[in-house]
């Protein structure tokens, strides 16, 4: 039997799953040049919105139980974060995940992070162990755990105080509806949804094929199929196939050529692409801030991370991946580290 301790400490693991993938998925957005490739821009910032009303989903159900998700220093993954996926039907099957620029390669990575039950998955930042089969299986585990200690006395599982809840009044976007966590049902509910929007499963005959042929309607994993195939699903296609539906206009020459996985001390100390790249860290660092003010007791801090720090982030990022590195004979720009800076 699971402890609540024991739940806190796996849906810590699960908040800094939702963190690891943010950073590489932006790096690919940031990388676009996006006026011939808006199809691209606007389904992968998609992902990224529900990425983080995933992240805070899971702050909302440890606040629910009388915890606090923690989003410091030693929650932001160093990359490349190499993904272990074991068992059937890949035995062993190891990758990089990397922030690097759009490209058939980076979707590959995408597809193979969202893919759905067939995968068995083990990310680890150096180190973030995931002990279950997929990403879905170990929110299938979390809301089992839920049950498991809800049975037991559920006056004294959701114990949390509800102001601290992050509802729809402060998190607004068509990337799915934020639930307050109150109960086991709310709960179960709110995980639901991620697992859902993530691995987006879809069986034919189960309802599901309404959402096929709508944009963003399908889960992460189609939607990264969408682009890497340049066409949408139709309600006809099959997801284990390929989608044969409308043209999607993807260009992968039009990308910045930012070098991957950048690093502060890549860059030489006082260049443009320096300078650039500390104040998007800094950015950076405040948003994981105020996110985490915002999930353990001051829910209005989500207005000024969302409206001014994914905000700020974009524009300097904008500049950065436009910025030659100084001294680089392959001609490459600049990639944001997405660092923590003290």
């Amino acid at each position: 039997m699971v402890t609540r301790q024991e739940l806190l400490e796996k849906l810590q693991v699960a908040a800094e799953l939702e963190l690891a993938t943010i950073p590489p998925y932006l790096t690919a957005l940031y990388s676009l040049k996006q006026e011939a490739n808006r199809a691209a821009a606007e389904t992968i910032r998609s992902v990224v919105v529900e990425e983080m009303l995933h992240l805070t989903v899971v702050g909302n159900v440890m606040s629910s139980i009388g915890g606090g998700v923690s989003l410091g220093q030693n929650a932001v993954p160093v990359y490349p974060v190499t993904l272990n996926f074991n068992g059937v039907p890949f035995e062993d099957r190891r990758f990089a995940v990397d922030l690097a620029a759009f490209s058939p390669a980076s979707l590959e990575t995408f597809l193979s992070i969202e893919e759905p039950s067939t995968l068995r998955l083990i990310p680890f930042r150096t180190e973030l162990d995931i002990p279950e089969p997929t990403v879905g299986d170990f929110y299938m585990s979390i809301i089992a755990d839920l049950e498991s200690l809800n049975a037991i006395d559920p006056a004294a599982l959701f114990i949390g105080d509800p102001t601290r809840q992050i509802g729809p009044d402060y998190y607004w976007s068509s990337g799915g509806e934020l639930l307050p966590v109150h109960d086991l049902e709310s709960a179960k509910a709110a995980l639901l949804q991620v697992i859902g929007q993530g691995e987006g499963a879809w069986v034919p005959g189960d309802g599901g094929e309404a959402g096929f042929g709508e944009p963003f309607e399908v889960g992460h994993y189609y939607r990264f199929k969408e682009l890497s195939h340049g066409r949408r699903y139709l309600p006809s296609d099959d997801p284990a196939g390929l989608p044969t539906g409308d043209l999607i206009g993807v260009d992968f020459t039009q990308v910045w050529p930012i070098m991957t996985n950048g690093r502060q001390a890549d860059y030489i100390v006082g260049s443009a692409a320096a300078q650039l790249n500390a104040a998007f860290n800094e950015s950076y660092t405040r948003l994981l801030i105020q996110v985490e003010e915002a999930l353990t007791g001051t829910p209005k801090s989500l207005y000024p991370a969302i409206l001014e720090g994914m905000h700020n982030l974009s524009i300097t990022a904008a500049e950065l991946v436009s910025t030659p590195v100084e001294g680089d004979k392959a001609g490459r720009t600049a990639c944001p580290s997405f660092e923590w800076r003290q």
